[in-house]
């Protein structure tokens, strides 16, 4: 199994927390800005230049609406390639609203529901975990230790369905959870004092491959490249 983790285009947040250096004019789910609507096409016409190097069988896509647009501008190249919005791909702190900075308090957001993102995105396949009410149920922002082990359990999913296959899987995600993914493909449980960044557009390459000679031993994973943004 092979899994290229692609972080979604610059967001209005994004772009807003550049010029801001706060949460000033935060939106609760962003579309792209307007350079991310660009780098979108960059990374589109970059996989179309590189299409024998980033050859996908099956795309996950977060269920924001910026991962949403990104995968939007590529998946076209795609035709006949699985594509399912995955509900635990989402952002670390899940879909919230921020009520007021100090004291500090969030409120959970349901984010967008089965029927808004299935009229947008007639061609994808929409995970079980989004339903009629949407995706995200926690009450605030999704703890630390909650985004850890959602990536634990997305790390553990992708091998039972697809580890001992030749898959290649584009993951169209986050920078918070590319993180919180990569320590778990790492088997780090202690993330706090470590942060591995990804750039808007930018690429990651993961490689899973099935021990065959201890059955103790599930495999083993190697990096290819991080960060890949050119």
């Amino acid at each position: 199994m092979q899994i290229v983790y692609i972080r979604h285009a610059e967001s209005h947040n994004n772009y807003m927390y550049y010029l801001n250096g706060n949460n000033e004019g935060r939106m609760i789910d962003p579309p792209l800005s307007e350079m991310g609507e660009k780098q979108a096409v960059e990374l589109a016409n970059f996989l179309e230049e590189n299409k024998e190097d980033f050859k996908f069988d099956r795309i996950l896509i977060s269920p924001f609406l910026r991962t949403l647009q990104t995968a939007a501008a590529f998946t076209h190249l795609y035709p006949e390639t699985p594509k399912t919005v995955w509900a635990p791909l989402h952002e670390g702190g899940g879909c919230f609203e921020i009520i007021s900075e100090e004291p500090r308090v969030s409120q959970g957001h349901p984010g967008m529901n089965r029927s808004e993102i299935k009229s947008l995105y007639p061609e994808y396949e929409i995970s079980d975990e989004i339903t009629d009410e949407g995706w995200y149920f926690l009450p605030a922002v999704e703890p630390h230790s909650h985004r850890f082990y959602r990536a634990y359990h997305v790390v553990e999913e992708l091998i039972k369905q697809y580890g001992e296959t030749e898959e290649r899987i584009a993951i169209v995600s986050h920078g918070g959870f590319h993180n919180h993914l990569t320590n778990a493909v790492m088997g780090r449980t202690r993330q706090h004092n470590l942060w591995l960044e990804i750039e808007n557009t930018a690429m990651s390459e993961f490689r899973f491959r099935y021990d065959r000679i201890s059955e103790y031993h599930k495999g083993w994973w190697r990096i290819e490249f991080m960060n890949r943004h050119e």
